[in-house]
């Protein structure tokens, strides 16, 4: 995830390298960004603007499934 803006830039990207250390750590796999180009997009989120609409929703399945894919095809 990434942090809100307003939190300020120096919060935001120490938020955002948690993740990725994290991933690194523990070896799993990592989705970057969960909301990648559904985030701040009008057409895609609830009234709320954080909470995808069902097209969102269809979006951040096809930003999981590859990385998603990939576990899985390593599970066999």
């Amino acid at each position: 995830m990434r942090a809100l803006p307003n939190y300020g830039l120096i919060y935001a990207r120490r938020f955002e390298r948690v993740y990725p250390e994290l991933a690194r750590r523990n070896r799993v796999a990592l989705v970057p960004f969960l909301l990648e180009g559904v985030a701040g997009r009008e057409s895609l989120n609830q009234a709320d603007m954080l909470h995808p609409t069902a097209a969102g929703q269809r979006r951040v399945a096809e930003t999981v499934w590859p990385v998603l894919e990939r576990v899985l095809k390593s599970e066999k």
